[in-house]
């Protein structure tokens, strides 16, 4: 992951927690506004957008060598 990568990704993450303070402070039986649905599509597509199959791949192969080296040393 680049610099530029972990930049966007703390955004959204930010992004994320403010959406959830501002709805977790309000009235629970209210729906959300317009504004605050497109603030969450925005999110879901900028992260469906970065993780593509490929990505996946590499990253389900890095858990996969991380896990068998961790294995390896307590055995």
């Amino acid at each position: 992951m680049t610099y530029e990568d972990r930049l966007q990704y703390q955004e959204g993450r930010e992004k994320l927690a403010e959406l959830r303070a501002n709805l977790d402070s309000g009235d629970s039986d209210g729906v959300i506004t317009r504004a605050e649905a497109l603030v969450i599509l925005d999110l879901l597509d900028a992260f469906v957008e970065r993780v593509s199959p490929e990505r996946w791949d590499r990253a389900l192969e890095a858990i996969v060598h991380e896990t068998s080296l961790r294995v390896e040393r307590h055995n």
